[in-house]
């Protein structure tokens, strides 16, 4: 029995190696060798860049200004905003690998995977790497043209109508961050192909559930 296993894993990691799955030879890599501080310090300098990028496109100080806000006050806001924004461009991408981890971390001791948990953490990182440079092309388009990615986006079905908060939760980040979801489960967690679909389904249920709860608030 354990010989048997021993060689049904080593064709699954050949199979994964050979995957015409976009980013799954990567994320099987990490399964044997999770590698993950590169990637986290890509991902805090994209994010911070994006955030300088969104700083200096947005005008804050109009909007302050039409709430009302005296000069004093505009400054006061506009350091305060700024300073919490880099912060947060720390720390937000850091809690969000966490969280992602978690969610990796306890579908596959549910579903009875032998993946390490140091290899989920860098497939994890890996995922918000993809996801952040995809967000930060798409902020730097959106700039090219002028446009305020605070208040605009390409590409969600809001670009129909910006004011429909429910048409914004059908979003392509949202579809990629799913795939993403989906080749992790299949490549460094080793679920079989219709079980990691399940779950992606899953997951991409719950995401838009809670996009359009909070849409509706």
């Amino acid at each position: 029995m354990n010989v048997n296993l021993k060689l049904y894993k080593k064709q699954r990691s050949i199979v994964m190696k050979d995957s015409n799955l976009l980013f799954a030879p990567t994320l099987n890599n990490y399964r044997e060798r999770p590698k993950w501080l590169m990637n986290l310090i890509l991902v805090i300098i994209l994010s911070v860049a994006s955030i300088w990028i969104t700083s200096i496109t947005n005008d804050l100080t109009a909007d302050l200004k039409e709430a009302g806000l005296s000069e004093t006050e505009i400054d006061q806001m506009s350091t305060f905003t700024t300073v919490f924004a880099y912060i947060g461009g720390i720390l937000a991408p850091i809690i969000g690998i966490a969280f992602s981890f978690l969610i990796f971390l306890i579908i596959s001791k549910i579903m009875k995977s032998d993946v390490k948990a140091s290899s989920l953490f860098a497939a994890a990182t890996f995922v918000k790497l993809i996801t952040t440079i995809f967000n930060f092309i798409v902020i730097v388009i959106i700039a090219i043209v002028g446009l305020d990615p605070v208040k605009h986006s390409i590409t969600s079905l809001s670009v129909f109508s910006q004011s429909n908060d429910y048409l914004g939760v059908f979003d392509l980040s949202t579809l990629l961050t799913a795939y993403l979801f989906g080749v992790v489960l299949y490549a460094t967690s080793r679920f079989k192909g219709k079980t990691a679909v399940i779950w992606t389904v899953i997951y991409l249920v719950v995401v838009i559930g809670i996009g359009l709860i909070q849409a509706s608030i």
